[in-house]
């Protein structure tokens, strides 16, 4: 049950970005690592198998998780980026312009930015995709086994930890890191290394207590925003804090949502939000250019902006799942299924 946990860090992402409220853009991500880890950890060793036909199963069903729906809303990102013209790379978003050659345009189409930091390349329809980028490397990694036992599993959490330990020491920052494909490996095999080890984690969650582990969840993101008005001198430590402090509740809110998700949430409300969340994170700057090109003068962003822009968001997310994603849902259903 984590439908209305992926909607809620997908509408973070838009908060983040077109009301620039700090932090809980990058925060929200790495849940979504965290989050992903875990489950494809979860499908591969209780759905597929690490068969060459399971494997087969597992990438053509991610496969067509990720690209009916993308490819759709890429061609209503390219019609509004046709519509509004250069203010929208020149003022809206640097990086959402059309690609004006082969290699940008293979880079758009696939969602894999040839970049060590996926999150600088300069050519994105869809600027969010850059995460796509990094979790398509993980999936194709952890589908080839590199969560597959709880040893190979602590083995690469081990290893993540030295190379984030290791930046940090020579960098002298002590950031969990963002928009790099290693120190992503920390979020995605800590996810997975939970999956292993779920029922001991689950034990601690219960001593600590479900509803103090939510509070501290949301606390700690509401902490960071408020420093930015409170203690703005002092907010950057405060973020940086909150990070680590994220990445280890959304460990917990992982296992909590795995063991006590349907107490919260119907399945289908869980459902429908649920695949709501990709769309969204995934339209959520186009939507928000439309809406700044239809009511301001200088393609700025604000409330009005992302109001009207989540609402066409929303809207289009709702009208790619009916058309496409509910066959496609139907095609990888028999695909689970084998």
């Amino acid at each position: 049950m984590f439908g209305v946990y992926r909607f809620i860090l997908a509408v973070n992402v838009v908060i983040y970005h077109v009301l620039d409220v700090a932090s809980i853009g990058p925060y929200a991500v790495y849940s979504f690592f965290v989050l992903s880890g875990f489950l494809m950890t979860m499908i591969m060793n209780e759905s597929y198998g690490y068969s060459l036909d399971g494997f087969k199963r597992y990438a053509l069903n991610r496969f067509l998780r990720l690209y009916p729906v993308y490819w759709c809303l890429l061609l209503l990102g390219i019609c509004i980026i046709l519509l509004i013209g250069d203010d929208v790379s020149g003022i809206f978003h640097a990086k959402m312009i059309l690609p004006n050659d082969f290699a940008s345009a293979i880079a758009n189409v696939t969602m894999i930015y040839p970049a060590f930091e996926p999150v600088t390349y300069p050519v994105r329809i869809s600027p969010a995709t850059w995460a796509l980028s990094i979790e398509i490397l993980f999936y194709v990694l952890i589908g080839l086994g590199i969560s597959r036992t709880r040893m190979i599993t602590s083995i690469w959490l081990f290893a993540s930890i030295c190379w984030v330990g290791g930046n940090m020491l020579q960098t002298g920052s002590f950031s969990t890191g963002y928009g790099n494909v290693l120190q992503a490996a920390l979020p995605f095999s800590l996810g997975a290394w939970v999956y292993h080890y779920r029922k001991w984690v689950a034990s601690v969650v219960y001593k600590i207590g479900v509803p103090l582990i939510v509070c501290l969840y949301i606390g700690n993101i509401v902490i960071v925003v408020l420093s930015q008005v409170l203690i703005a001198d002092k907010a950057w430590f405060v973020s940086l804090i909150g990070s680590w402090v994220n990445l280890g509740l959304s460990t917990l809110m992982t296992v909590l949502l795995f063991e006590q998700g349907s107490r919260f949430f119907s399945k289908k409300v869980d459902r429908v939000l649920g695949d709501l969340s990709y769309p969204i994170y995934l339209f959520h700057w186009s939507g928000a250019a439309l809406a700044s090109w239809l009511i301001t003068e200088d393609m700025s962003k604000g409330a009005l902006v992302f109001t009207l822009g989540l609402l066409i968001t929303v809207i289009i997310s709702v009208l790619v799942n009916i058309y496409v994603n509910e066959s496609i849902e139907r095609i990888r259903a028999r695909i689970r299924q084998g």
